[in-house]
């Protein structure tokens, strides 16, 4: 009979054995995150200098779409009043990114891998804005977040 601190000490070696073999020995591809960053990385002044260039988006399944970047609207900074408490959301930077799809191409609201030839590539949510048309789709993605960790200096564009 194996006891209970022979059996646990077992299962931990295999679970750190398991941790430490490489996927690919598993038969299965880790997903290249060369390249990648993560949204908090990206500057809003970095985003809003990519007005007109296009994104690559990857919908899965190999399948790609390109999105123009139309506009990146910046909400003005919440005014103070006195004797009025500010929302918890006052210092944010907060903006939204307007971009034009495909007409004959809709996809669903989700969060979408991008691709930029000068931003790299990072995941963003986005849902389709106003009514469609054959030529084009547009959709917005909306950003409400600390105004410190927009500024911080790790790795920015």
């Amino acid at each position: 009979m194996i006891t209970r601190r022979k059996f646990l000490s077992g299962c931990s070696t295999a679970v750190g054995a398991l941790a430490l073999t490489p996927l690919s020995s598993l038969g299965t591809s880790a997903p290249s995150r060369a390249g990648f960053r993560s949204l908090d990385q990206i500057s809003y002044p970095a985003l809003a200098g990519q007005i007109n260039t296009l994104f690559r988006v990857h919908l899965g399944g190999g399948r790609t779409v390109d999105f123009k970047l139309l506009k990146a609207p910046l909400a003005p900074p919440t005014p103070v009043r006195i004797g009025r408490r500010l929302p918890g959301d006052a210092g944010n930077e907060k903006f939204s990114l307007i971009f034009s799809g495909p007409g004959n191409q809709p996809i669903e609201p989700a969060i979408y891998r991008f691709e930029h030839e000068r931003l790299g590539r990072f995941d963003m949510y986005i849902g389709q804005i106003g009514t469609r048309s054959a030529e084009n789709v547009r959709y917005e993605t909306v950003f409400n977040r600390p105004a410190v960790a927009a500024d911080a200096p790790r790795n920015r564009l």
